[in-house]
């Protein structure tokens, strides 16, 4: 009877054996990537942000969209529904929106399109002026938001169209470009 348990339990230990052997030897499937050619891959993100830090280490301005795309090969950065926040050293703070939007390679300009709007006030309080246009870029560099498009302007109770808008958000200046129309009624 010794004979008989002796030989089940070593039969019993074949099978096992060979059962966690077949597992370990089953190695996945790898695909190679061949990275040779020099192909930037790209990148996305979903909800996310970006802050730009000034030499003192604060943030000077905030990127959020609902997704950031780099086409592979392509440095141009698409956003979708971007909403960009800007903090001036003077405690001005100003923040805009679009349907789109794109970063060009050299990362110096953020361009808005479609139903922008831009938010802002000046250093001391006061009405904060709202901004709508059809498009708006912003210089990383200079802090400047400008356009060659038609904008419309609320400010303090008054309304002025214009074509074409430069705001020095750095220098806290605002300044309309051409075919200026509006009315400052006393109020």
């Amino acid at each position: 009877m010794n004979a008989r348990w002796l030989i089940g339990v070593v039969a019993i230990a074949m099978i096992i054996a060979t059962v966690l052997l077949s597992r370990t030897s089953q190695i996945p499937d790898v695909t190679n990537v061949d990275r040779s050619s020099g192909q930037d891959p790209g990148y996305s993100a979903r909800d996310a942000e970006i802050i730009e830090t000034g030499e003192d280490g604060r943030p000077r301005y905030w990127l959020r969209a609902e997704m950031i795309e780099q086409a592979p090969n392509d440095a141009t950065i698409t956003l979708t529904h971007p909403a960009l926040r800007y903090l001036g050293e003077g405690g001005s703070s100003w923040r805009a929106s679009a349907l789109t939007g794109t970063v060009p390679p050299t990362r110096d300009l953020i361009m808005l399109d479609g139903d922008v709007r831009l938010d802002g006030t000046l250093r001391g309080g006061g009405a904060p002026a709202h901004v709508e246009t059809s498009h708006l870029a912003f210089d990383t560099v200079n802090e400047v938001a400008s356009t060659k498009a038609r904008v419309a302007i609320d400010w303090s109770g008054h309304r002025l169209s214009a074509r074409g808008l430069r705001a020095d958000l750095k220098g806290e200046t605002l300044r309309l470009e051409s075919k200026v129309n509006g009315r400052f009624l006393p109020q």
